[in-house]
């Protein structure tokens, strides 16, 4: 009855409300640790193998190369099958990923290979399970409280940006990296425990179509909507220009600052901590009614800190802009979900949203130029042109797509 009062007493957790969220919060609450936790433990062991920007870069490209291409896939099962289901038997194969890898580790037999292998298996379950994940939650809540729902999520998130990051880089520099997958692996199965507490949903779509006339109506249903076509550009503006940084970490980490693992866990976070305050932030908000100005705003912002974060050398400086990356990454990734999702009808939401996650699978084309370019020219120097370039695209979009800064 308290946690009731509470809930109501404060619009900003007015999800919470719901049960069914509740559970859903907690499961994506041990799956974004998990996520923090493998991007801080392989980005140091691949570091540590190579001594390679360009590695760096590489050994990810083939989870989003998967992601890219069985993301539409994955929002047709999203909108032909149980989401619950989905989520549990892909979030179960990621606990027997993260335990082959410690396993490796533990063994003293690990090669890049594995890592990059690893890094492939987790974009194809991320390309099945994310429509679904993504979708559920406005089956859960509705469209009224989908951005407090989409909020309160990446509160979560941001949490553990700060939590996870930092305790990925405790244990690696006190057990060892081993220890970050084992942990993982334990998380995930928290969340199948969570994920086994939702309520069936059921399918949104019950057409008898096959699976490529469902890719085809959903490519036609975006294509016929250009608003929604700009809001995944900008989507890809930020995956393949605002967020290589956050790959190139390690290495600006050890050569520009000098951080050892503690170190860069700590600047790893402090994007996270950026990332929570927006959440809690737009939980605030409610059905706010000026998302499309949001999202432009955001973006702007994140280019120009980037900037400023590629020029800066003083630890605190750095941090201090990391913190604002992440602010703005956040509110520009929320706001454009939400308005992604609140522009689609229901039968076609799981392919709008694969779409959106093919977004990420073309992240390769931004990391490995990032990695090779950083090795060649320094890493500063290529984090200051994606900044300069994220902040032109969004200036752009404000001012010659007037029909997205006037989204409601």
């Amino acid at each position: 009855m308290a946690l009731s009062r509470f809930w109501k007493t404060y619009p900003a957790f007015e999800s919470f409300h719901n049960p069914a969220f509740r559970w859903f919060w907690w499961g994506r609450l041990a799956a974004s640790a998990t996520m923090q936790m493998n991007t801080v433990a392989q980005g140091w062991l691949v570091y540590q193998l190579t001594g390679s920007g360009f590695a760096l870069g590489w050994v990810g490209a083939g989870g989003s190369i998967a992601t890219l291409i069985l993301s539409l896939y994955g929002g047709v099962l999203s909108d032909r099958f149980e989401k619950q289901k989905i989520l549990f038997w892909t979030r179960a194969a990621m606990v027997v990923n993260s335990l082959v890898l410690a396993i490796l580790i533990s063994l003293g037999v690990i090669q890049v290979w594995h890592i990059a292998a690893s890094a492939m298996l987790s974009g194809i379950l991320m390309a099945l399970m994310m429509p679904a994940q993504n979708a559920i939650m406005s089956d859960i809540v509705g469209r009224d409280l989908l951005l407090n729902a989409v909020s309160l999520s990446s509160v979560g998130m941001g949490l553990m940006g700060i939590l996870a990051a930092s305790l990925a880089g405790f244990i690696i520099q006190y057990i060892g990296v081993a220890a970050v997958y084992y942990f993982m692996a334990a998380l995930y199965v928290g969340a199948l425990f969570t994920i086994s507490q939702l309520p069936r949903t059921g399918a949104s779509d019950t057409t008898r179509n096959n699976v490529w006339q469902n890719l085809s109506l959903g490519v036609r249903y975006l294509w016929e909507r250009p608003v929604i076509m700009t809001l995944m550009g900008l989507a890809l503006v930020r995956v393949l220009f605002a967020m290589p940084y956050s790959t190139l970490m390690p290495k600006y980490a050890r050569d520009v600052l000098n951080f050892d693992a503690r170190g860069l866990g700590a600047l790893s976070a402090a994007p996270g901590i950026g990332s929570l305050i927006s959440a809690l932030r737009l939980a605030a908000l409610g059905n706010y009614q000026g998302k499309g100005k949001l999202l432009l705003t955001a973006g702007m912002m994140m280019g120009a800190f980037l900037i400023l974060f590629a020029v800066s050398r003083q630890s605190v400086l750095v941090f201090l802009a990391l913190v604002i990356v992440g602010y703005a990454n956040n509110s520009c990734m929320l706001s454009n979900q939400t308005l992604l999702q609140s522009n689609c009808i229901d039968r076609f939401r799981g392919r709008v949203l694969s779409v959106y996650m093919m977004t990420w699978g073309l992240t390769p084309l931004g990391t490995i130029p990032a990695g090779a370019l950083a090795d060649r020219w320094g890493v500063q120097s290529v984090i200051l042109l994606q900044g300069a370039i994220t902040l032109f695209l969004f200036i752009a979009v404000w001012f010659f797509k007037p029909s997205v800064r006037q989204m409601p």
